[in-house]
């Protein structure tokens, strides 16, 4: 009879753990969703440095410096570089620049060391494609200047601001 009541203690046991079991059980539903991110393609001139000839001599010459100017694009997006033709004269085949006397020494500037004039539209522009956005992906682009002194020019300090457009 121990042993019954045994028995019948251990299936009642097991009947209740059963039971609490199946009262623990839950019902479970999934969905999915999406995380994500759209990159917009944008570019930037960094910075620009001056063109400065320095203090010369007033004598038939031709001088010669460059500038840097520094890009950032979206990685693989393309862009080109224009330089319009300066506040004296805005005329990209006919830099100049002037004195406060309205004297002018013309200049040209190129994006390669053969002379090809920079300006301000196809094919006459920069082109070139983005590496990234950021400190470490500044685009070096060399600006070429020469100015030519005729040497009748008077003392003075001879000025030009040329605006430099990026598109993409």
């Amino acid at each position: 009879m121990r042993a019954t009541l045994h028995l019948s203690k251990l299936l009642a046991i097991a009947a209740l753990a059963a039971i609490a079991a199946s009262a623990q059980a839950q019902t479970t539903a999934t969905t999915t969703f999406q995380v994500r991110i759209t990159i917009q393609g944008t570019c930037l001139i960094s910075s620009a440095t001056d063109i400065d000839f320095g203090t010369q001599l007033s004598a038939a010459s031709t001088y010669s410096q460059t500038g840097t100017i520094n890009v950032q694009c979206t990685n693989g997006l393309p862009f080109t570089l224009g330089l319009n033709g300066g506040t004296v004269t805005g005329d990209v085949n006919a830099r100049a620049m002037e004195s406060t006397a309205g004297t002018r020494i013309p200049y040209t500037l190129s994006h390669d060391s053969t002379g090809t004039n920079w300006g301000n539209d196809a094919p006459s522009w920069y082109s070139g494609t983005g590496t990234g956005i950021g400190p470490g992906y500044n685009i070096p682009l060399t600006v070429y200047a020469t100015a030519t002194v005729g040497g009748t020019e008077p003392v003075g300090q001879y000025l030009d601001t040329v605006t430099a457009t990026i598109s993409y």
